[in-house]
């Protein structure tokens, strides 16, 4: 309608009174998560903060727990990562006003995203991953349940075409599972899509660039013969930065019934975030190796992530079967219940 904007669609949906309040979910929804945690809340901010917003999902073997960010990382999160010693040169950020401060991080390249998820102690999803947490291992075709409804995430189907704040969609979540795994932005994945290695490559500079390095080193030759497939895994060791990766979850331009995309790893535009995750393995040996650059917050973080849930067993079974120092897994066994 003429005279609208970009949030009209949301705000006649919410009604005028939830439209008024609807910056308070996510500012209570960042100032603490978790209903065993005391006074004060925790905050989501420093090296570990996004400890406090974890979910565990305890697949089975053989593939394993795994542990992904509640809320997608926003441009309060990105802006104390750009202000620490490996933030800076990496991305630039300014502090955001606080009602920016919630808003899903955009603009980042893969390179930035990798970077923010390493100083948390973290990693970028795979697919897998990603689709075991948004379809409940599944059970159903999105995080709500089986039926298509727009009015639940913040894509292109809903209307308003903009980033909203984190956590928004209460009833586009399963449980009390992540938010915004399908909306809002899409989300950087550590997946290279199938299709790259499928299609025509002589259509593909990034794929032909990849060939050409594979014949060209001589310890990679012996591998390639002409007319063969090449292994992906070569391929994409080979490609390094050039093979594309997997952009997950829709977004707010994009239609829900195209969540995954495939993307270079260059690419920044501003409809792709990021969502940490990580297995309780690589979180340990993520911890053990920062562990002396921790200050008291976040080892309060560590200690209240440790007593939440079914934390604790599941990181102690991991710990028992790393191969560690002595000194780091003393440090790392002290802080699990």
């Amino acid at each position: 309608m003429a005279g609208d904007d970009a949030s009209g669609p949301l705000r006649r949906l919410l009604g005028p009174v939830a439209w008024r309040a609807r910056w308070l979910l996510p500012a209570l929804l960042l100032a603490g998560c978790g209903g065993d945690e005391q006074a004060p809340p925790l905050q989501r901010s420093g090296r570990l903060g996004s400890l406090r917003d974890l979910v565990l999902f305890d697949r089975a073997a053989p593939d394993g727990p795994f542990f992904l960010d509640r809320f997608e990382a926003t441009r309060g999160d990105f802006a104390g990562f750009a202000a620490s010693a490996a933030g800076r040169g990496v991305v630039v950020v300014e502090e955001p006003m606080a009602d920016a401060a919630v808003l899903p991080m955009g603009g980042i390249d893969l390179a930035q995203a990798r970077a923010f998820a390493t100083w948390r102690c973290c990693r970028l999803p795979r697919s897998d991953e990603w689709n075991y947490a948004c379809t409940g291992g599944g059970r159903h075709a999105y995080p709500w349940g089986p039926i298509f409804d727009a009015a639940r995430a913040n894509t292109g189907d809903l209307g308003v075409f903009a980033p909203l704040p984190v956590g928004t969609f209460e009833s586009g979540r399963s449980g009390d599972g992540p938010y915004d795994l399908i909306g809002n932005v899409a989300e950087w994945s550590e997946t290279v899509p199938g299709a790259w290695f499928l299609a025509d490559r002589e259509a593909l500079p990034s794929m032909q660039r990849a060939l050409r390095r594979t014949q060209r080193a001589p310890a990679l030759a012996a591998f390639y013969v002409p007319g063969a497939v090449v292994a992906p895994g070569l391929l994409v060791a080979v490609a390094g930065g050039d093979a594309p990766r997997e952009v997950l979850g829709a977004d707010f331009a994009t239609a829900i019934a195209d969540p995954a995309q495939l993307r270079s790893p260059l690419d920044r535009s501003n409809t792709i975030g990021v969502r940490l995750c990580t297995t309780p393995a690589e979180l340990l040996v993520a911890l053990a190796s920062a562990r002396a650059e921790f200050g008291p917050d976040d080892l309060l973080q560590l200690e209240r992530f440790g007593r939440r849930g079914n934390n604790a067993p599941v990181l102690r079974r991991a710990l028992a079967e790393l191969a560690l120092d002595p000194a780091a897994r003393a440090w790392l066994a002290a802080r699990l219940p």
